[in-house]
């Protein structure tokens, strides 16, 4: 959402200058502009510059609000100059309302919401703002930004803590729609990590405040808009790593007590399931919890998203994540191809005494509970994950249903489920997608990861209420070639 307007681009670079210090953009104060140029400011001061030396500092300021949030501060400023307009033009009526204008935000990043009955006292208003930047209109609705040509004066950053704070609890009940979470959090990252910049005494000004901002409305359009989750899902898909992490035993460094503790990692295509398992020698008793793991390469970081595996129901259920099941953060091995210890540094809370380091290990208390045939009680419920053999025709996808081992070695699928090619499934890649057949509580599931879509097959009946066909042979139909 976002428009190109002269007006901005017009200005000779003086006045740019000046609209980037009267806004308080990359500094705080006139005191501060003035120590980072080396020019004592005032109103209008760069207007006293040569148009070359003007130009200079115009491109410095460029490069450097590139440099702290990749913005382009030409665009940026374009934009903020065509939201102002905007703004005006509504500011004394209802649609300036913060209530309101949060339902308008509905409109636009919530495709459901847009096209119900109870859009339509927001529909006008959305559509006159879908050239309109969401982000800076948003802040001038919330009075955490001046107009374009307001003189606002220095800013404290104290200030910014509190804007911060507004911003937070304005966004949360959006959230509320979510496909994926029922919390929220990324923006209880991103927040939390600018309170810490701000009493670091790091340098954040408005600048960082529309890039808040703006990160917050992509997350909540990948959130609720399928065809942005869809995209960022194969963003993270083509950055997932796998280092060797499944040979032998995991222990907890530093951990003490009468039951051992280990952890093992069993590859899940191009993931993990975790696996921990506490062994009571007393009782000959294994405990054991599950989750599932994905990692993935983020700049020079290694992150990670841990996923308590009692809660894939809800995945499969196509229910959001709830806050107590899911984490995430950076994890630091000692070797790319071979790690001998892990370190995870979580980002959100961290869940169950998942520990903060793993090392290789081994004890021979594993070996004897395998000879001796200890219990297995696992508190995170069963999962098992079904071979999923596919055939993509341009009509449908078929997905293996039922196998048998074939004489000649490999397997024989015996019967597919015919799924239709609708929607995002035509615009998928589905034999490079990662797809899962989940069966767990005596009811089947195939789950199509990057579409966050999850479909019960466990019978005839859903099968036919979904579209979904039960076949024993596939039917490719070949488009007619006009001449």
């Amino acid at each position: 959402m976002s428009t190109n307007n002269n007006d901005y681009s017009s200005m000779s670079y003086a006045d740019r200058l000046n609209a980037i210090h009267r806004l308080r953009l990359l500094r705080n104060t006139t005191g501060e502009l003035s120590a980072h140029t080396g020019i004592q400011l005032r109103n209008n001061s760069f207007s006293k510059k040569a148009p070359f030396m003007a130009r200079c500092i115009y491109s410095e300021f460029c490069r450097e609000a590139h440099e702290r949030t990749h913005a382009d501060l030409e665009e940026l400023m374009n934009r903020y100059y065509t939201a102002s307009r905007s703004f005006e033009k509504i500011a004394k009526t209802r649609n300036a309302q913060p209530e309101f204008h949060r339902e308008v935000l509905r409109c636009l990043l919530d495709e459901r919401f847009a096209s119900s009955e109870a859009a339509k006292p927001y529909r006008a208003a959305a559509e006159s703002l879908v050239n309109v930047d969401a982000a800076i209109f948003t802040l001038l609705v919330l009075n955490v930004i001046p107009s374009f040509q307001a003189k606002s004066g220095d800013v404290d950053p104290n200030m910014h803590l509190e804007h911060l704070i507004q911003l937070r609890n304005y966004f949360q009940p959006l959230y509320e729609g979510s496909r994926v979470f029922g919390f929220t959090p990324f923006l209880t990252e991103i927040y939390q990590d600018s309170v810490r910049r701000i009493r670091k005494g790091e340098l954040y000004t408005r600048l960082e405040l529309i890039h808040f901002t703006e990160e917050i409305i992509a997350n909540l359009e990948n959130n609720l808009i399928p065809s942005h989750l869809l995209q960022a899902n194969r963003y993270y898909s083509q950055y997932k790593i796998q280092p060797d992490l499944t040979q032998g035993l995991w222990g907890e460094y530093g951990r003490c007590g009468t039951k051992p503790v280990y952890w093992t990692f069993e590859a899940l295509g191009e993931d993990f399931i975790v696996v921990r398992r506490e062994y009571d020698r007393a009782a000959k008793r294994i405990t054991e919890a599950r989750y599932e793991l994905i990692l993935f390469r983020e700049e020079a970081e290694i992150s990670f998203r841990l996923l308590r595996q009692s809660e894939v129901e809800h995945v499969c259920k196509g229910v959001p994540i709830p806050e107590q099941s899911y984490m995430h953060g950076i994890c630091r091995i000692d070797d790319w191809q071979y790690p001998t210890s892990i370190e995870w540094i979580f980002a959100t809370n961290r869940y169950d005494n998942f520990p903060t380091r793993m090392v290789r290990t081994e004890d021979s208390v594993v070996e004897r509970a395998a000879r001796e045939h200890w219990n297995t009680v696992c508190v995170t419920g069963h999962y098992e994950y079904l071979s999923v053999e596919r055939v993509v025709s341009l009509r449908h996808v078929y997905i293996e249903r039922s196998s048998q081992p074939a004489e000649s070695g490999g397997r024989k699928v015996l019967s597919w489920y015919k799924i239709p090619r609708e929607g995002l499934l035509l615009e998928e890649d589905l034999m490079q997608s990662a797809i899962t057949h989940i069966r767990h509580d005596n009811r089947d599931y195939i789950c199509f990861i990057t579409l966050d879509l999850s479909l019960d097959v466990t019978d005839p009946e859903r099968c036919a209420s979904a579209g979904i066909e039960i076949t024993d042979r596939i039917e490719v139909i070949a488009p007619v070639e006009e001449d």
